[in-house]
């Protein structure tokens, strides 16, 4: 007889213990002498760091272990800084005793990072001296713990009353911190709680929670063409779950997720991590609860209504979705996942974003993130990557280097230039690698010859917390559309501190973070000039330029800085690789090391198409930017119908087209001369008196009937052409300008 897919996955939870060599304890039998009795246990759940002076969620967590009292009735929390009264929530709430709960907490609270993802080390449960379980044991005792859990969760869904409650308040952070206060000024939350006894008497119990003071982010660098432009940056996070995903007590509409048995406690709601990035000083973030959790379209619908319902003028939330997928070819290592599901899965995750309807990956079951024997419940990854691609989104990478569903497919993943994956999450939570890590995996992509951004994911599974955040630079109002765009065209730096933007000048053109630059066919090695913009505050540190080609075995490190404070610019001349995709990238670090960002690249592509645009025009001087395009095909037999046309024109105004044999990027006249010399112009044209709108005017020419005319014998079949619109523009420097460049082959 076949096992439905939840019979097989309850089948192999009972087996785990007896494969896994594990078996029913208590974690503090391995610490020798009992602790004394505790009355109730709290838990503060809240950012340890914040950037803004705002009304803020604090989670509380109130836990009877059952050590003194059968049961306790908890009536109020409480915050206070200096003893002042914050915020206060009343409470009404009978909590049985129960040694279990606390004793799987005091388990995962010694389980690595990297399995459990919760990214901040908690001694709430387990004693300050308990050291993390050793790697050869990590395994055993997860899989031990997520039994445990699934067990609580099927007695308490059962209706047996739970030993816990977790209330939520608001804390007013002007109270905390005075106007002014110093980068690093600590404040002490005292996180109390109000209960009685069987015998009805009335307890205070209090633990305290120290909030630092980081100040505002650095804003965009007054000396970058972004911030000229009238460009800002807005702070947040790709990479957040919710109570939606909670083994217990998930929040509405949403059912428990076994699935996730982690996760059981500490989560908030959408709106209340909504304060907590305000605190944080970040505009926006995207919910990204977990497929297998998320398993039904209601449910999502619901998550799209909160999120629509919190984003306003000052603040987004976008409506995405963590994607469990298979993973496909040759695998680069295992991972937990795989041993979790005995083998039946090989699977990652990626951030799933710009997306308009659910995607599917697993079901809430325990063990629901798994492929049985006998069914397959994740679709492999580029399958789930072309789909977010339909609807016009972009997927990432989620956490490539992590221990628990690390991304494995190295060979089988692509970029950006086969319209897959879009970018790699470089950093995953609290934990910074330098160049190492998920950035090094990024780095070895780039260098097989992927074209994927850098982005930054907290993946909290509870409070918000200061990380490596997207700072996405805008040009616009912050809204949903200009703030997608943004992070989708790759305009954006990752960091817990420095602002850090690059730029590339070349031919007198400034080429922008994120962009994608295509190189025509013959392009020169020119020298080029990479320019980091910076800001470290009030702090002070380092600037490492790197430079990277397609097929070498490493990243060049082009250049480092001498200690520099406050915001500048830091420069450094090189060549354009032109072999293969190219990029030139930025990286600062503090003094302590503490405070970093990582640049977004300029990309370099050759291109492989047949008629493509390339370099840069100049604006004029109405603040258009001439655009040249094409329609047809480049024939030396057909006689007409390729069509080169100049848009976002002067009204009349005069102006030719010029063509040679050679690309350049050579500055002229404060644009960029993309046809290299010797070059040929063709006959004067009218701009046309166009529309109404100041940039109305077009230039066109048929090229096959200047083919026809025979006026130039050099254009035969097999003849590559580069082409550039100049016009007369007499209120701009030097009374000229210039569109980009297009680059074409004559076909028979």
């Amino acid at each position: 007889m076949l096992l439905s897919p939840r019979a097989l996955r309850r089948a192999t939870a009972a087996l785990l213990p007896l494969l896994t060599g594990t078996a029913l304890w208590f974690a503090r039998s391995e610490q020798g002498p009992e602790p004394p009795a505790r009355d109730v246990v709290l838990v503060p759940f809240a950012p340890d760091a914040v950037r803004a002076a705002v009304p803020m969620h604090v989670g509380v967590l109130v836990y009877n272990p059952g050590e003194r009292f059968a049961s306790v009735e908890v009536t109020g929390v409480e915050v206070t800084v200096d003893g002042h009264r914050l915020g206060e929530a009343r409470v009404a709430a009978t909590l049985p005793g129960e040694a279990e709960y606390g004793a799987v907490q005091e388990m995962l609270e010694r389980l690595p990072e990297e399995l459990t993802h919760l990214h901040r080390e908690r001694r709430w449960f387990a004693p300050a001296d308990a050291p993390l379980y050793a790697p050869n044991e990590a395994y055993d005792k997860l899989g031990e713990v997520r039994r445990r859990i699934a067990a609580l969760r099927e007695k308490y869904a059962s209706g047996v009353p739970e030993p816990f409650v977790q209330p939520t308040l608001a804390v007013p952070l002007d109270q905390v911190f005075a106007t002014g206060a110093a980068v690093g000024t600590e404040a002490e939350l005292e996180v109390a709680v109000t209960w009685r006894t069987p015998g009805g008497d009335v307890q205070r119990s209090a633990v305290t929670h120290t909030l630092v003071w980081l100040g505002p982010r650095p804003a965009l660098p007054p000396t970058s063409a972004a911030a000229a432009g009238g460009a800002t940056v807005h702070a947040g996070d790709l990479h957040v779950h919710s109570c939606h995903g909670e083994a217990v007590n998930a929040c509405a509409p949403s059912d428990d997720c076994a699935a996730e048995t982690l996760q059981t406690s500490g989560s908030f709601t959408y709106a209340e991590l909504k304060t907590q990035y305000q605190a944080l000083g970040a505009e926006w973030f995207t919910a990204t609860d977990h497929s297998y959790c998320i398993n039904s379209d209601a449910e999502y619908a619901a998550i799209v209504a909160e999120t629509v319902a919190l984003t306003d003028g000052a603040f987004v939330v976008i409506p995405d979705i963590e994607l469990s997928s298979d993973e496909e070819g040759p695998q680069q290592g295992s991972d937990t996942g795989d041993i979790l599901c005995l083998g039946t899965t090989e699977a990652n995750h990626m951030g799933a974003h710009g997306i308009n309807s659910r995607k599917e990956g697993g079901d809430d079951g325990f063990l629901g993130f798994c492929d049985g024997l006998f069914d397959d419940v994740l679709e492999p990854f580029t399958q789930n990557a072309a789909a977010i691609r339909a609807e016009g989104g972009y997927p990432i990478v989620n956490h490539p280097d992590a221990g628990s569903f690390a991304w494995n497919s190295f060979e089988r993943t692509r970029g950006i230039e086969e319209n897959q994956m879009h970018g790699v999450e470089v950093w995953n939570g609290g934990t910074q690698t330098g160049q190492g890590g998920n950035v090094g995996t990024w780095v070895d992509w780039l260098l097989a010859g992927r074209l994927l951004y850098a982005y930054g994911g907290s993946d909290t599974h509870d409070a918000a917390f200061d990380f490596g955040a997207n700072n996405v630079v805008v040009e616009g109002a912050l809204t949903d559309q200009n703030l997608e765009a943004s992070l989708k065209a790759g305009n954006v730096y990752v960091s817990n501190g420095p602002a850090l933007l690059v730029e590339v000048e070349l031919g007198g053109a400034t080429l922008g973070m994120g962009s994608l630059n295509p190189l025509p066919s013959q392009a020169p090695a020119d020298s080029v000039t990479v320019r980091a913009h910076y800001d470290f505050g009030a702090d002070s540190g380092t600037i490492t330029v790197f430079g990277g080609v397609e097929g070498a075995g490493s990243e060049a490190t082009l250049c480092t800085s001498a200690n520099v404070s406050g915001a500048g610019v830091f420069e450094c001349a090189t060549t354009l690789q032109t072999s293969g995709n190219s990029w030139f990238r930025a990286y600062a670090e503090n003094g302590a090391g503490s405070r970093v960002a990582y640049s977004n690249p300029v990309f370099f592509v050759p291109s492989d198409q047949n008629v493509f645009t390339y370099c840069t025009g100049k604006a004029s001087s109405l603040g258009c930017t001439p655009d040249i395009a094409w329609s047809g095909t480049p024939s030396a037999t057909a006689g007409s119908g390729f069509t080169i046309s100049a848009s976002d024109l002067i009204p009349n105004s005069f102006g030719l087209m010029i063509y040679g044999l050679a690309p350049d990027f050579r500055p002229f006249q404060d644009a960029t001369l993309c046809v290299g010399l010797p070059f040929v112009r063709t006959p004067i044209q009218n701009s046309g008196s166009g529309g109404s709108a100041p940039c109305s005017g077009e230039y066109t020419l048929d090229f096959n009937t200047l083919i026809a005319s025979g006026m130039d014998p050099t254009l035969t079949v097999g003849t590559t052409v580069f082409s550039q619109y100049w016009q007369r523009d007499n209120a701009a420097s030097f009374g000229s300008g210039l569109s980009n460049a297009l680059q074409f082959t004559i076909q028979n």
